[in-house]
């Protein structure tokens, strides 16, 4: 009996032997797999990287040198064509007379009582409209989005209108109502027009 108990302890301490080697033994492969995954992650980081930085470098050798802009912009229902707020405004008057004094004697949507009314009349539109167009983008940029811009035509129809009631009744006359809605959506159109042609002449210069 005590050689079957100790042979039977022999064998049991054997076989614990035996599963805690297979144990460590699976502890060191998975410890060796997870080593290798790391390994092999790292590598695809690392090559990851290198094409970035290669997309990068190609992106910088093909960019071609521009030349330096003027300070000028030019859009539709928001222009500005000089950082100084006096050119600006001087620039933003000039294209407004060549512009109105242009489309309403060109295609005879009204009258002029002579030449100082036109340049007063500008003038006040001008003014009137720079502090409209201002107080728009600033505080209702969202509306404009929404309405894709038509609120400036119908705020540039309602000054042109008040302007020949109230400041100009007897000097600006335009013939009809609908031919002031004519007229200020032709002006809209041609001093785009006109500003898109001045800006790409500047950008050969």
């Amino acid at each position: 009996m005590p050689r079957q108990l100790y042979g039977s302890v022999f064998e049991k301490s054997i076989v614990g032997e035996t599963m805690a080697d297979e144990e460590k033994n699976s502890e060191e492969t998975q410890e060796e797999s997870d080593q290798e995954s790391l390994e092999e992650e790292q590598k695809q980081l690392e090559e990851l990287l290198k094409a970035i930085r290669q997309v990068e470098e190609n992106k910088q050798k093909n960019k071609k040198p521009t030349k330096k802009s003027r300070r000028m912009i030019a859009i539709e229902f928001g222009t500005m064509f000089h950082t100084n707020p006096l050119l600006n405004f001087m620039a933003y008057y000039s294209l407004n007379l060549l512009v109105i004094y242009t489309v309403v004697t060109l295609f005879n949507f009204g009258s002029f009582r002579d030449l100082s009314t036109v340049l007063l009349f500008v003038l006040a539109y001008t003014m009137i409209e720079l502090v409209f167009r201002t107080y728009i983008l600033l505080n209702h940029f969202k509306f404009v989005l929404r309405t894709f811009g038509f609120i400036f035509y119908f705020g540039y129809v309602t000054i042109f209108f008040l302007i020949e009631q109230y400041l100009f009744p007897r000097s600006v006359v335009f013939f009809d109502a609908s031919l002031l809605l004519v007229f200020v959506g032709m002006f809209i159109v041609f001093r785009y027009l006109i500003t898109q042609i001045s800006r790409r002449a500047r950008s050969f210069n």
